[in-house]
């Protein structure tokens, strides 16, 4: 690696590797507009604005809007991933996408690992619930010793469209998500 005459610059060697991340975010975007969108379908029906997708060789094969306020447990994300199942006839969803316009809760994130899938897209941090900033299940190496169980480590990128997220996050009382994330007495 080279470093460019003025200490200021970046290695030369950084550049193209910045110009890939930027192309990966351009190429992201739809999808977790398409979240962003079913989160607010989320709200349109009484639930919180939670949406997810699954997406595999650039297609959706699956999306779903939050059902926890009937459930709990049904979770945008959960019931993607089972609507994925459902749809390829396996659980091993290595090669997908999941998106989601907030971070993965610890549950969703243990359902991503379980179904292996590859890489994890979401438009805004969860550093209250966030299974990848607080609780850190997604990049959990020790999950990797039980490999019949959990996948490798998936790639993650988090922040893609968090302004637009915010937005509708910002028509409900939980402003637990986001970066700029506060408890309302």
């Amino acid at each position: 690696m080279s470093l460019a005459a003025n200490s200021h610059q970046l290695p030369t060697t950084s550049i193209p590797y910045l110009c890939d991340k930027l192309k990966s975010m351009e190429h992201h975007k739809p999808f977790v507009q398409r979240c962003i969108d079913l989160s607010q379908e989320s709200i349109d029906r009484g639930d919180a604005p939670f949406g997810s997708i699954i997406v595999k060789d650039g297609q959706i094969i699956a999306e779903s809007l939050n059902f926890a306020a009937n459930r709990v447990s049904d979770h945008a994300e959960v019931v993607a991933l089972h609507m994925a199942h459902e749809k390829l006839g396996t659980s091993d969803l290595s090669g997908a996408i999941l998106y989601s316009n907030c971070e993965p809760c610890p549950m969703c994130s243990f359902m991503a690992r379980e179904y292996k899938v590859s890489e994890v897209v979401y438009a805004l941090p969860s550093p209250y619930m966030g299974g990848h900033s607080k609780w850190n299940i997604m990049e959990d190496e020790e999950l990797e010793k039980f490999p019949p169980f959990f996948g490798a480590v998936p790639n993650v990128i988090g922040g893609v469209l968090e302004a637009e997220a915010k937005a509708v996050f910002n028509k409900t009382p939980l402003w637990m998500f986001g970066s700029n994330a506060r408890k309302d007495s």
